[in-house]
């Protein structure tokens, strides 16, 4: 289990997507308050490794991976912040496809994940101004010379919706 690790960071990363974060393009109508962002993984493909080991993997990421965080009136007015700079890295994220707008989500792009690797995605889907929906595809690879698997790809889904305020005088980009 212990190349499941490489995986955290993608997940990192796609929480931050669903909650406050997609690319600008147009008019975002998201409402602020606490956003519950889940990511389920319905496929999980790690060439070089055995099969009993991806199986265990499966078993583990099909089950869904939920978190909640705050966004603030500043974040649902251009969700594309938190994405474009996971952790608060500038710079982290290169996008070849943007579009937050107009209720649909279509982005793709790659992540440099600091000394953890990388991470190509693409999201397609949907949103309002308190649900999102959209297939998720990853390819996430670990620093280079890293022993063990080169390559972890995975499809799943990604659903989010907005549960309420945020709790008063919560920060922004806290995860409860």
């Amino acid at each position: 289990m212990k190349k499941l690790l490489v995986l955290t960071p993608c997940i990192a990363i796609l929480a931050a997507c669903g909650g406050s974060g997609g690319a600008g393009g147009g008019s975002v109508a998201l409402q602020p308050g606490m956003w519950e962002t889940t990511v389920t993984f319905s496929n999980i493909e790690v060439p070089g490794v055995p099969e009993a080991q991806v199986a265990a993997m499966r078993q583990a990421m099909s089950r869904p991976q939920t978190r909640s965080e705050c966004m603030t009136p500043e974040q649902a007015a251009n969700p594309s912040g938190n994405m474009m700079n996971p952790g608060g890295q500038a710079g982290a994220c290169q996008f070849s496809k943007s579009t937050f707008a107009n209720g649909t989500i279509d982005v793709a792009g790659s992540c440099n994940a600091g000394g953890r690797g990388s991470l190509n995605m693409t999201m397609a889907g949907t949103y309002t101004p308190t649900t999102m929906t959209a297939n998720v595809t990853t390819a996430v690879r670990p620093p280079a010379g890293t022993p063990g698997p080169q390559e972890v790809r995975m499809t799943g889904s990604l659903s989010a919706r907005r549960t309420g305020d945020c709790p008063g005088g919560a920060a922004a980009g806290n995860s409860q």
